[in-house]
């Protein structure tokens, strides 16, 4: 299993990237009601301390927070009402609310099946203040109809001549006839555009079809510019054959409303942050571009982008480095860009182009070097030089796909082949990768019936006494013998069990059957189970341990939980409420992998560790490398400082054990003292007062 790990956290800084980097606040909230995920914008938009957010607080916990910090006031008791007079507990809703700071959230509750929900929050102000400016436009106008100051006209239709008021010359710039008062004079200023259009609604109601006239047109102004206009009319005379004979009305000036209309409009289908297109605005082109290929023929690319060691940058340096990064980002790609082609953000640190004619198959290719090239040049930020990389995946149509969905999920797919090889690079869908995708679904099928068939089996590797040789204990790693892939090796299905979810079913089988095998054993050894990330952001994990030890009958002192460094940098503050509540219990803990992540020794000290695991990085060169003999001596001294034992993974020589011995290292295991075996291999030392000589130590016996 420690061979997956770092997969493990790979993939927990995935999913940190993709939470901290989203434009919606995010809260995932369990059954219990503990707030389980807290992203770093919901956060920014709640304005919840980070502090509150590490305790792991039910979400009546961060409300009353939110209540105490003048949110909500009268309002709260009306708006569960509400939610519980429309049934909304039970369904997905969504509802808008105004904070004390003038800044309006768009709250979306989706409903998870097992009693839990996630909760979106959008910052809508802007899009809210544009619609607050078209509706007082929108009442101005009322207001300036009642007060009669509209441009009025009158037009008498046998010759054409017509009158207009003062206000009508002096909204388009004009002194009073400067030009003609004539019917054509209107024409003439008419936007080339909207002719057309009043044209057919002025003969729509000159021949009586419609009761008035009514259009909203452009007219040139005196300086050249082009004003939006509100024209209303109705003829008041007609001869005996019901030819229409004279014509009055109103006109006025509508720029204000339309500027406020065609902004709500851009904020709609543009991203705020770059004021790039959208994944909206971006698939409607990709649909009415491949509608075309469908008729006319020819060829489009989809690429998607995504941006390396973005993170680094938004966690070290700040949001407004963020911001500001991808800014840059979003002008670079423009600038490569043709005029046809058209790029869009996605959302955080995710941009996807649209080559609108890709006829020779190697320009999208040829693109995304540009693109990289391009990007990862240093930016500039104040005195410091940002610099990030760029991986790009490409997906044709229609050799790639016939439609939107298809292609973009293609493109997707490639993207996530240039990641995997290291990023900065591009890479182009292929067969094999739809063909890898169905095999990983498949495979996550049958590892969930596994799971729930319980066919999954444990392996143990003895962990012994360096100064002894006797076995103190083992510790338990999961395998899965397939009924027809054979042996799925660890590093294949366990990262696959935490990208799905199946990790929490994982872990508690583990550690059920570990308890239930270990409560058989004639000797009180212990033994040691991983716990994954997923597991540890379970609130309830403490409890949940306790019932599976309660159940199988292991004594809680018999137990070990390994964890990882980077499982308690997340959230110290949470980490060490579940570390104590198990220590409490009589669990022991371990430190896995040390030296390979993030931790101090103030972290050390102020954690309630009974162990530290050495990781066989260091443990397996101790025989060669001065300096990792030197690493090892010092961990070894920490852990004596600190009253916690040593164990060192890894061990594979009798040089190596004899190291570690002579170092006074507590514990060891390796492939020297055994490979990773069903327990039945070790029924004999289990039992045994005394065993065979441990490798390593020929004065030892292992017992």
């Amino acid at each position: 299993m420690n061979s997956g790990m770092g997969a493990l956290r790979e993939k927990a800084k995935l999913l940190d990237t993709v939470l901290d980097t989203m434009d919606q606040g995010l809260m995932m909230i369990d059954a219990a009601g503990v707030v389980q995920v807290c992203n770093a914008r919901a956060l920014t938009l709640l304005d919840l301390p980070p502090a509150l957010m590490r305790t792991r607080p039910t979400f009546e916990a961060v409300r009353q927070y939110q209540i105490a910090q003048g949110e909500f006031g009268a309002a709260c008791e009306t708006l569960r009402r509400w939610v519980a007079a429309r049934g909304l507990e039970r369904r997905a809703h969504t509802y808008e609310r105004e904070r004390p700071n003038g800044t309006v959230l768009e709250i979306r509750t989706v409903p998870l099946p097992d009693g839990g929900a996630v909760r979106t929050f959008t910052d809508i102000t802007a899009r809210k203040r544009a619609e607050e400016t078209l509706q007082v436009s929108e009442t101005r106008l009322a207001l300036a109809q009642d007060a009669g100051s509209d441009g009025l006209w009158d037009c008498d239709l046998t010759t054409g001549e017509a009158w207009s008021s003062d206000r009508w010359w002096g909204v388009l710039g004009y002194e009073p006839g400067e030009l003609a008062s004539h019917a054509q004079t209107w024409r003439a200023l008419l936007h080339p555009e909207d002719a057309g259009a009043a044209e057919r609604a002025l003969i729509e109601h000159l021949s009586g079809r419609a009761p008035t006239f009514a259009c909203e047109h452009r007219m040139r102004r005196k300086d050249g510019t082009w004003a939006w206009m509100m024209t209303r009319g109705k003829v008041v005379a007609r001869a005996a054959d019901g030819r229409a004979l004279r014509f009055i009305g109103t006109q006025i000036d509508i720029s204000a409303r339309k500027a406020a209309e065609g902004q709500v409009a851009h904020m709609a289908r543009h991203d705020g942050l770059t004021d790039l297109p959208n994944r909206a605005l971006f698939y409607e082109r990709l649909e009415i571009r491949l509608a075309d290929l469908h008729l006319h023929g020819g060829a489009c690319a989809v690429l998607c982008l995504d941006l390396d060691r973005f993170k680094a940058v938004n966690d070290s340096l700040g949001h407004a480095a963020g911001d500001f990064l991808l800014r840059a980002v979003a002008h670079r790609i423009r600038a490569v860009l043709r005029a046809e082609d058209m790029v869009a953000r996605l959302g955080g640190d995710e941009f996807a182009v649209l080559v609108a004619d890709a006829g020779d198959p190697a320009h999208a290719e040829t693109l995304a070097a540009r693109l990289i090239a391009a990007v990862q040049a240093p930016i500039r930020f104040g005195k410091q030089r940002l610099k990030v990389g760029l991986s790009v995946g490409i997906a044709q149509a229609p050799g790639h796909g016939p439609d939107s969905e298809t292609l973009f999920r293609r493109a997707d797919l490639a993207l996530c082949r240039a990641k995997a090889e290291g990023g900065n690079t591009h890479r182009v869908f292929e067969p094999t990768m739809d063909e890898a995708e169905a095999a990983r679904r498949d495979l996550e099928r049958d590892l969930r019936q596994a799971i729930e068939g319980d066919e999954l089996i444990l392996h143990y590797q003895p962990q012994v006494s360096t100064a002894t040789g006797r076995l103190v204990g083992f510790e338990a790693l999961v395998r899965w013998e397939h009924p027809t892939r054979g042996l799925v090796p660890p590093n294949a299905f366990i990262p696959l069990a935490e990208e799905s979810d199946l990790i929490l079913l994982l872990g508690e089988w583990v550690l059920r059957a570990a308890s239930r095998e270990a409560a058989r054993w004639s000797r009180p050894l212990k033994v040691a189970v991983n716990l994954s990330p997923r597991q540890f952001q379970q609130a309830d994990l403490p409890e949940r341990i306790l019932a599976i030890l309660t159940e199988t009958g292991l004594a809680p002192t018999r137990l070990e939980l390994e964890i990882t460094e980077t499982l308690i940098i997340n959230d110290m503050a949470r980490a060490l409420g579940i570390l104590r509540r198990l220590k409490a219990f009589g669990i022991s803990i371990a430190m896995d992998d040390f030296g390979t992540g993030y931790s101090s020794l103030a972290t050390l000290q102020a954690f309630p560790f009974d162990k530290i695991k050495i990781d066989r990085s260091f443990v397996g060169h101790v025989e060669v490398s001065a300096q990792a003999a030197v690493i090892v001596r010092a961990v070894l001294g920490l852990g004596r400082s600190l009253g916690m034992s040593v164990v060192a993974e890894g061990v594979e020589t009798d040089a190596q054990m004899r190291f570690l011995a002579a170092e006074a290292c507590d514990e060891a295991q390796g492939y020297l003292i055994s490979k990773p075996q069903p327990i039945e291999h070790f029924a004999e030392e289990i039992g045994a007062c005394e065993g065979f000589v441990a490798p390593g130590r020929p004065d030892a016996a292992v017992a």
